[in-house]
């Protein structure tokens, strides 16, 4: 654990295990916060599913807050202790699962002699909501938005939410194709950083794939199974982090009675490097992830040849 001072206030960062749910495995949670005062209770609640809604009672500051989640599954309020003085109600609904939260942002400082939340903003893939509260009251903060995906919060409350922090698990990953034919073998590769070289063995169609990421870790080699038929060497390098890779387009077809990959592209937020291998042969394809997400890694079928070809993606935050 790590504890920064800032305006005689601790804040800190601590990892924790949380038995969460994502693409069928457990994935640990990672905890940022709390900002704001010492005083009040401590409180935490995390997510059985999506946070679907956040209630907010507002006046000059953050008076309490609650939760629901895409089950329906109510957090109770956090704050609010003080009968003669609620606030006015303010809700966000979130449109789980294709909106989720990426961070928050805020003020916190002092109110009647307590250190408190003074304003409130919640920012998803989508949008941002809010600020609700006294934005131009007392010192900002905010949530780093390094592609997570809030799973949870914590904080202190009593009469008011003295202060609040998040609870975060990496972005959901998801999976588009494979585009090609059904022989060879699976495979699969996801890097431990942006991935910064492609290198294929090319040619009438793609017969080899191997990777590199910004870390220099290398991958296997995918396909090229034949040592009389290995091709000629491409490579493509890519500037990460400035450059990342967006999508990519190629073409399968019938090659000596097997279903394979005759070319690719691949497509970074700079430009398209390629075609490779034979573009005028075969079915065209292309991959469409969602607006604003990049490539995190591959998946496909694999012998002689490559066979066919997918790929990971998730929200570039």
């Amino acid at each position: 654990m790590y504890f920064y001072l800032f305006s005689s206030v601790f804040y800190c960062y601590t990892q924790h295990i949380h038995p969460s749910k994502q693409m069928g495995s457990v994935v640990p949670s990672f905890s940022f916060g709390p900002w704001g005062g010492p005083g009040g209770s401590p409180w935490s609640y995390i997510a059985t599913d999506g946070i679907k809604e956040i209630t907010l009672d507002v006046g000059r500051n953050i008076r309490a807050i609650s939760f629901a989640d895409a089950k329906g599954f109510i957090s109770g309020t956090f704050g609010g202790n003080n009968p003669n003085n609620i606030g006015k109600e303010e809700k966000i609904t979130i449109q789980w699962p294709s909106e989720y939260l990426t961070s928050i942002t805020g003020t916190y400082g002092d109110f009647n002699g307590l250190l408190v939340i003074y304003s409130l903003s919640f920012v998803t893939n989508q949008k941002a909501y809010g600020p609700f509260g006294s934005p131009s009251s007392g010192q900002a903060f905010s949530s780093p938005p390094d592609g997570n995906v809030i799973v949870g919060f914590h904080g202190r409350s009593g009469w008011y939410i003295d202060a609040i922090g998040i609870y975060v698990q990496p972005a959901p990953t998801t999976s588009l194709g494979p585009w090609g034919g059904p022989v060879g073998n699976p495979w699969s590769y996801i890097p431990t950083d942006g991935i910064k070289e492609i290198i294929m063995d090319v040619g009438r169609n793609i017969r080899a794939i191997s990777f590199a990421d910004a870390n220099g870790f290398i991958s296997g080699k995918f396909g090229g199974k034949d040592p009389n038929n290995i091709g000629k060497e491409e490579k493509i390098t890519i500037q990460w982090p400035s450059e990342y890779l967006t999508s990519i387009k190629g073409t399968f077809g019938n090659f000596n009675g097997d279903v394979v990959i005759y070319s690719l592209s691949f497509i970074t937020n700079n430009k398209t490097y390629g075609p490779f291998g034979s573009a005028n042969s075969g079915q065209a394809f292309t991959a469409s992830p969602p607006a604003g997400n990049v490539v995190v890694g591959f998946h496909g079928m694999s012998g002689w040849f490559i066979d066919a070809l997918g790929i990971y993606v998730r929200p570039r935050v």
